[in-house]
């Protein structure tokens, strides 16, 4: 059983003196104050609410590092995004370097968006017990082919009922279980082991739009990723644990990822409800790419 809940990373209002900005940056905007969102917190309302230029509103004395607020595109009954509040100048031509820098530490962040999950599951089941998903996921885009929309880094945090169906992999089965069935590692580092992914996405594919197609999401004639694999972590650890430093692996998994589909890639995390009572699941990183991979449920 996953211990009491995390909250220390789950702050509230930013303070004046957030992150050195962007200037331009809709997340620098956020993070420092004038921009307009519905912040998540831990305790109280689910939500503190933000708005732009109003300074009668409270603030906190302590800028957290992380920022946790809603996603102004509501897909999903969570659609939240978790940003570190630095932004530093891109170095390199790529849109998606900072999402790299990231991945390559993911830390704190990757913390509050596995706890900001749990949270936010437990805050819906207390409204709508009937509405309130099981579990929910984790998203990065990076990218054209990831449809990245912003250079400053950032998760997804992403639940609802609609996509209980396809908590698994499309076969039914825990992702690692599903993809070790075809064989072993296609690929491997001294932190991280990956398999082919491909062949439980096609053995799937009549489930894999069931929810999304519903939903808008997709046609059904969409093809699949050409570039598909599932990285695991050399030590077997839980999901959660994974998420609580992922060290290496993040790095290891962005290198392969950068290489092997240059126009972008998404990384997705599942973090399935019926596998909660141990630790989520075994730990594990969906690496897709290799063309226009759509919006947020695709392939997962």
């Amino acid at each position: 059983m996953i211990g009491g809940l995390v909250g220390a990373t789950l702050r509230g209002m930013p303070g004046e003196a957030a992150a050195e900005g962007v200037r331009g940056c809709v997340f620098c905007r956020i993070a420092s104050g004038p921009g307009y969102a519905l912040f998540f917190q831990d305790a109280g309302p689910l939500f503190v609410e933000s708005r732009e230029g109003d300074e009668a509103l409270p603030w906190s004395a302590e800028t957290p590092d992380v920022f946790v607020f809603e996603n102004q595109f509501l897909f999903f009954d969570l659609t939240s995004l978790v940003i570190p509040a630095r932004h530093t100048p891109t170095t390199g031509r790529r849109y998606y370097d900072q999402q790299s820098e990231l991945w390559r530490d993911l830390g704190a962040a990757g913390r509050t968006a596995r706890d900001h999950g749990l949270r936010a599951l437990e805050l819906m089941r207390e409204r709508n017990a009937e509405r309130a998903p099981e579990g929910f996921r984790v998203f990065c885009n990076f990218g054209a082919f990831g449809e990245q929309t912003q250079p400053h880094a950032h998760l997804q945090v992403h639940a609802g009922k609609e996509l209980d169906v396809s908590r698994f992999a499309p076969t039914g089965e825990p992702w690692p279980a599903a993809v070790r069935k075809l064989g072993g590692p296609v690929a491997e580092t001294e932190s991280t082991l990956f398999y082919d992914a491909r062949g439980v996405l096609e053995a799937g594919r009549s489930e894999i739009w069931k929810v999304t197609i519903r939903m808008g999401f997709s046609g059904a004639q969409r093809t699949l990723p050409p570039f598909a694999l599932l990285a695991v972590p050399r030590s077997g650890v839980s999901q959660w644990e994974l998420w609580e430093d992922m060290g290496q692996m993040g790095a290891d998994i962005v290198e392969l990822a950068e290489r092997e589909s240059p126009g972008g890639f998404r990384l997705m995390a599942n973090f399935p409800g019926r596998e909660r009572e141990a630790g989520w699941g075994a730990g594990h990183v969906l690496v897709v790419g290799g063309h226009y991979l759509g919006l947020y449920a695709d392939y997962f």
